[in-house]
C-alpha cells in the first residue's frame, strides 16, 4: 500500500493554510482527516511492525543479534557488567558489535530505537544499563528462536 507522509512546520496560520491546500488537493473537506493521516510530528518515532523489524534484524551482524537477544531476556534493565559476564566479552567489544544497530537504523529513520541505555546509578556509576521495550524484546526473542531453528535444520 502506498503511503505519503508530509511534515509541516511553521506557525499555526502557515500550517492551517498548507493543510487547507492539501485537503483541497486530496478532495477532502476540512476536518475529515483521520488521526493516522495527520502529519507526523518532527522527531516522533514510530513503533515497529513485525515485518519491518524482521527486515531490520536481517541487516544486523551476528554479534549485534546475539547481544540484542541477550538483552531481550531482561528488557526491564540489563547492566553492562552482567551483559559482559553473560556474553564473555568486554564492554568495548559489546559497543563495537552494537554499531551495526546504528548502521541498520539509517534505513529506518522514523522507527524507535530497539535498545536504549542509561548510565547506572549508585550501584554502577558510569556503567551502562540497557533497556528495551517489551514488544521489541518479544520480536527479538521470536526472531532469535527462528534463527536457531533454521541453524538446527541446516546441520
Amino acid at each position: 500500500m502506498a503511503r505519503i507522509v508530509i511534515t509541516i512546520e511553521g506557525d499555526s496560520q502557515e500550517i492551517g493554510a498548507i493543510q487547507e491546500v492539501l485537503q483541497r488537493l486530496a478532495g477532502l473537506a476540512a476536518g475529515e482527516l483521520e488521526v493516522s493521516e495527520m502529519p507526523r510530528v518532527p522527531g516522533e518515532r514510530e513503533a515497529w511492525t513485525f515485518e519491518e523489524f524482521r527486515q531490520f534484524w536481517s541487516r544486523l551482524q551476528d554479534g549485534a543479534r546475539q547481544i540484542l537477544a541477550e538483552i531481550a531476556k531482561r528488557p526491564e534493565g540489563y547492566p553492562m557488567v552482567e551483559l559482559e559476564r553473560a556474553l564473555g566479552v568486554p564492554a568495548r567489544v559489546i559497543g563495537g558489535r552494537l554499531s551495526s544497530v546504528g548502521h541498520a537504523m539509517r534505513r529506518f529513520p522514523h522507527k524507535e530505537e530497539p535498545v536504549e541505555f542509561r548510565t547506572g546509578g549508585d550501584e554502577a556509576p558510569g556503567r551502562r544499563i540497557y533497556f528495551m521495550k517489551p514488544e521489541i524484546a518479544r520480536m527479538i526473542r521470536r526472531l532469535a528462536s527462528e534463527g536457531a531453528a533454521e541453524e538446527a535444520a541446516d546441520s
